[in-house]
Parts: C-alpha cells; sequence; structure tokens
C-alpha cells in the first residue's frame, strides 16, 4: 500500500497529497505547484525548503552539501525526500512570469512525428541537471543550423525535462524546414532560449474557462488544460478548435475529446472553416466562422484564452467585446 500525506505550503494557502515513495518535488510538480528546480538530483540546491512541522525521510541520495546554518533550520532539498507524516513546509514558489529567469539549454531531439504531411510534433528532452522552467503557455525560441523560430510549449510545466512543441511546415519557418527537409533528426541538438510571453492561467479565478484555438493554436491551449488538471481546478472548460473545412478534423482531434474522460465538465467543440492554406485568406470571415459557433451567454461568464493568428485574434477579440465580453476576462496569444 502506497500511503499518501499531505504536504502544507506555508504562506501560500496550498496543499497536495505526497505518496510515501515519492519525493515532495516530484509529487509538487506533478499537482502543478510551481516550485524552483534546476537538477531534480540532489545536485544543485535549487529545491531547497524548511521543515516546519512534521517528519521526512531521505529516499535519494544528494550531492550538494547543506551547511550548518541550513541544517540547524531544518533546511532539506525537496527531490530528494519524502514525507512519513502529514507535513508543513516554507518554500519559495515561482510566482509570475517575471519571476522565471530567460533560460539557454542545449536540448536533445527525443522524437519527431509526422502528424500529417504539414504537421511535426517535436518531442525535446533536456539534461537532468538543467530542466526548463516555464509557466503553462509560455513560447521558448528554438535553433538548429542557424535557424530559429519561437514556438509555443505544448506540454504541461509538470514534465519540465520533457517537452513538446507542434510545428506546421510554412514558408516563412526556416526551422520548420529542417525538420520537413529531413536535416533535424532524433538525438539532434536544439539550442533552446525561454521561456517567453504572459498566456498563462488564471490559477485563482473561479470563473469558467474557455479556450480557443485556429489550428496550431492548440499548442499552448494543450499546456494550459493540462495545467488546470494538474492543478484540479474544478472550472467548467469549454474548448472551441477551428481548422479547415477541407480536413477531416484537428490535426490531434482523439487527444482533444481524451479529455471527456478526465473531466466531467468539460466540453469539446471542433468548428470547421473555410480556409485554404496555400492562399490569402480572408481573416475578419474566419473569425466570424468560429464566433457564431460559440455559446456567447457561456463565453460572457467565462475567462476566454484564445490563440490564434494576430488578424484573427483581433477581430474575434472585437466581437466577444462587442458582444458583452469585459477585456479583462480576455487572455490572447497570437500564433
Amino acid at each position: 500500500m502506497n500511503t499518501l500525506f499531505n504536504v502544507y505550503l506555508q504562506n501560500h494557502q496550498r496543499v497536495f497529497e505526497c505518496p510515501v515513495t515519492e519525493s515532495v518535488l516530484k509529487s509538487g510538480l506533478r499537482h502543478g505547484v510551481a516550485m524552483h528546480y534546476d537538477c531534480s538530483n540532489g545536485s544543485c540546491g535549487t529545491c531547497e525548503a524548511r521543515l516546519i512541522k512534521g517528519e521526512i525521510k531521505q529516499i535519494k541520495h544528494h550531492d550538494f552539501v547543506l551547511t550548518d546554518k541550513q541544517m540547524a533550520k531544518n533546511t532539506f532539498l525537496m527531490c530528494c525526500n519524502a514525507p512519513t507524516t502529514d507535513i508543513e513546509v516554507a518554500v519559495e514558489l515561482i510566482g509570475d512570469v517575471k519571476s522565471i529567469a530567460i533560460q539557454e539549454i542545449d536540448v536533445k531531439v527525443k522524437h519527431i512525428r509526422l502528424v500529417n504531411e504539414n504537421m511535426a510534433i517535436l518531442s525535446l528532452r533536456t539534461p537532468r541537471s538543467k530542466t526548463l522552467k516555464f509557466m503553462a503557455g509560455q513560447d521558448v525560441e528554438l535553433s538548429f543550423n542557424d535557424k530559429t523560430h519561437r514556438y509555443p510549449v505544448a506540454s504541461c510545466p509538470c514534465y519540465g525535462m520533457d517537452l513538446e512543441f507542434h510545428i506546421r511546415n510554412g514558408v516563412h519557418d526556416a526551422f520548420a524546414s529542417e525538420i520537413f527537409n529531413g536535416r533535424l533528426k532524433d538525438k539532434a541538438v536544439v539550442s533552446l532560449e525561454g521561456p517567453k510571453g504572459i498566456f498563462v492561467l488564471k490559477e485563482q479565478s473561479t470563473r469558467r474557462m474557455v479556450f480557443i484555438a485556429w489550428d496550431g493554436g492548440f499548442a499552448p491551449i494543450r499546456s494550459l488544460i493540462e495545467h488546470a488538471f494538474s492543478l484540479e481546478m474544478s472550472n467548467p472548460m469549454h474548448f472551441y478548435w477551428a481548422y479547415p473545412a477541407d480536413e477531416k478534423a484537428p490535426y490531434l482531434d482523439n487527444h482533444a475529446r481524451s479529455w471527456e474522460a478526465v473531466m466531467d465538465e468539460y466540453f469539446y467543440t471542433a468548428i470547421a472553416c473555410t480556409f485554404n492554406r496555400a492562399n490569402k485568406n480572408d481573416c475578419h470571415k474566419v473569425a466570424k466562422q468560429i464566433f457564431d459557433s460559440l455559446d456567447i451567454k457561456v463565453v460572457n461568464q467565462a475567462d476566454v484564452y484564445i490563440s490564434a493568428p494576430a488578424e484573427v485574434l483581433i477581430y474575434l477579440g472585437e466581437l466577444l467585446l462587442e458582444n458583452g465580453l469585459d477585456e479583462t476576462q480576455l487572455i490572447a496569444s497570437p500564433i
């Protein structure tokens, strides 16, 4: 039997369950707690915390040496210790995007999966000694062979070593061409710089959440939704995914539908729009098609997260604000 104990975070009004066999850090990250850490293996000391109440046990060796002063204050490394009772700890958390430093990391290509002839899912892995600290919804810059492009992270921050990106082949994206021309392959080294951007979740909000994505805008939306799951947020969620009508469905339609099994009040709608990738399209028309598919009564009661091309985003935002949405409820990011 894997006994669970509660971990109370002093001054943060947060609590999560941690198994006796799992480190406080790993369990906290899995529950969406924005903890500071770099290596997760006891080498750097970044994940230090103070034990206020309760008991812990060391489950993993660490090379980082705590000073006598730290030991006297019951300081411990969260990555190497697990609770043996309910515990209360004092720990500094990542407060907002401003508190996360820009990081430069050389990452390895773990896998490249071609969803179709124009969309690739790129999986990257950071070194154990330098995981990426970021908030759900943020972007990074990827570089290979002097080709650089900025992409949103599609994965949840709770898995900082394994990063996913959804990359569409485009004439103005030189980095993408390295993938689709076969030059970027498994085990290649890619330079990463980030995180950047302020498209993040309102974690303390009790309103409904409406997520709207156009095509590859699904990437940051996925990160936000899965982070909300890890936080065990009870807010009802509505996800609208717009895509070109000449395609059968959005490129990860089954994944979006699978969330219905995770949450009772999750509602998914795919929106087929008149659109031709080869031509210049009427973004105002696309925005109107998306707007006409929304339940405006639900939208106006929600925090609305939109990830779409800039022109579509502007027109759609105008329509929403003209029809009753308060601007403080609109969180948007161009792709």
